[in-house]
């Protein structure tokens, strides 16, 4: 009875979100499609002759428009609207899938591979922040985990179609299943931040009452925000963004999360993922190629839905320093095995990299994406979320683009050591500077990094529940909060 009287309440931001983040399925797709690149090297049906260097690039060159893409979808929220956005580029998205189906030329492959991954890359930048605004702050967690769910889901689904069908077959249906959603989106609400950014209160009144349950005085929360948007002159261009990102209280969050992420993908997490059947075919696992790359995707898709269920009773910090180490044990144990090159033991790194992906989906997964609709300050939120993502994007592309020369030049378990580093370091990382976000409102966590540094990580420890981080601290009393304006 206790959770239909949750589910109730919120059902409808529920829905939303749901239609909102299948948007996301793309992105998955975009990740997973690279195993592909294997199915077509091993087609003695197609004419297209692949080299190395053409495997190495149908991987990566999904980056590479993405890298402007992300870079410049800030200026396009700002000027459209998220919800508009998304509706106006899932088109395109469907064509190149289409386009890459229906082509028997390795040029036009090539155009589609990196239509899709424009788009694909480019909603990441738009949905995780759009459902920081769209949520409540007691579902903002569960919700925010949606899209790297559905970048699981995504994934999953070319893996297990990769195993039965042609990829001619797998590509289409990625594009078909992009017409719903283009369709659905279109009946979402536009985020409220951003209509009142705009002067346009009515409409945004009445996307919280779409988006709220009638008993949700939506009146009060739209005041809420209006006061965070005027004390911090929340109006501002994306020119003005960028003069507001020199404040401390600004600049620091956008840091922190970027070095989340290029922390993140220097562990290697999209190595393995868009190398599945590369990786597992060099490190001597027995098994089936692609039937360990469906085993893959299954592995992250159970622990992101797990991630989902506890990630707002336990927190984000906790899970994110917990699942890197875990992660960087995994990926040592790997490099180890593959140094002493005994076949016999061909299941261990099998075991240790669903140990890896189990993990990554607890916390390293989804942790980052969701630290990216909240850290971000509501004045550059936008600007923030383009800057983090390029530098994700380009982080992915050179570590795709480089992975291959990188096992020739220093061996495969050599390379594991090193993504396994980064691990350990991005643990160190959430420990000394990231603070916790669950339960705070977005107005709350725009005081998150005002003020002084502190000397030390723990000299505010305990203050309203709040752990607290190098750099960071919250204003505790209304006082507080005055003298930060």
């Amino acid at each position: 009875m206790a959770f239909k009287a949750w589910l109730v309440y919120r059902w409808r931001q529920i829905c939303a979100s749901c239609v909102v983040v299948c948007a996301v399925l793309c992105t998955g797709n975009v990740v997973g499609w690279s195993v592909e690149v294997s199915r077509i090297m091993e087609d003695p049906t197609t004419n297209f002759n692949l080299t190395q260097d053409d495997q190495q690039w149908l991987v990566s060159c999904a980056g590479v428009v993405a890298i402007f893409t992300t870079a410049g979808s800030g200026v396009l929220v700002e000027a459209i609207g998220p919800c508009r956005l998304l509706s106006f580029v899932l088109l395109p998205a469907t064509v190149g899938w289409v386009l890459m189906a229906a082509s028997n030329s390795l040029p036009w492959i090539y155009v589609g591979r990196i239509i899709t991954g424009g788009v694909g890359f480019m909603l990441t930048t738009v949905v995780q922040p759009l459902l920081a605004e769209m949520c409540t702050a007691d579902v903002r967690g569960l919700l925010s985990t949606l899209p790297e769910m559905m970048v699981s889901v995504g994934m999953l689904l070319v893996y297990v179609l990769a195993r039965f069908l042609d990829w001619e077959s797998t590509t289409l249906i990625c594009g078909i299943l992009l017409f719903p959603v283009t369709v659905g989106v279109l009946f979402i609400p536009e985020s409220p931040y951003w209509l009142l950014k705009k002067g346009k209160e009515k409409m945004a009144l009445r996307a919280l009452m779409k988006l709220r349950a009638p008993e949700h005085d939506v009146d009060a929360e739209l005041s809420t925000i209006r006061d965070a948007i005027n004390q911090q002159n929340q109006h501002a261009s994306i020119v003005q963004q960028f003069k507001a990102l020199k404040e401390p209280c600004n600049y620091r969050p956008v840091l922190l999360v970027t070095a989340i992420f290029i922390l993140r993908e220097l562990g290697g997490a999209m190595v393995i993922f868009m190398y599945a059947v590369f990786f597992f075919e060099n490190a001597g696992v027995t098994l089936d190629p692609f039937t360990c790359s469906v085993l893959l995707g299954v592995c992250r898709l159970v622990f992101t839905l797990i991630s989902a269920t506890i990630i707002d009773k336990l927190g984000r910090r906790p899970l994110l320093i917990t699942s890197s180490i875990i992660c960087g044990i995994a990926l040592f144990v790997t490099g180890g095995v593959l140094y002493t090159q005994d076949q016999g033991v061909g299941w261990v790194p099998l075991t240790a990299v669903m140990v890896y992906v189990a993990s990554f989906g607890l916390g390293a997964g989804p942790v980052p994406w969701i630290l990216l609709g909240e850290l971000l300050p509501t004045p550059v939120r936008s600007l923030g979320a383009s800057i983090v993502t390029s530098i994700f994007v380009i982080t992915l592309f050179t570590i795709a683009q480089v992975f291959p020369d990188l096992t020739v030049a220093i061996g495969l378990e050599n390379a594991i050591m090193v993504f396994g580093s980064f691990e350990i370091l991005l643990a160190l990382l959430a420990f000394l500077f990231l603070p916790e976000t669950r339960g705070r409102t977005l107005e709350d966590l725009q005081h998150a990094f005002v003020g002084s540094p502190v000397l030390t990580p723990f000299s505010h420890a305990g203050r309203d529940g709040y752990t607290p981080a190098y750099g960071s601290t919250f204003p505790s009393t209304s006082q507080g909060l005055e003298k930060v304006r």
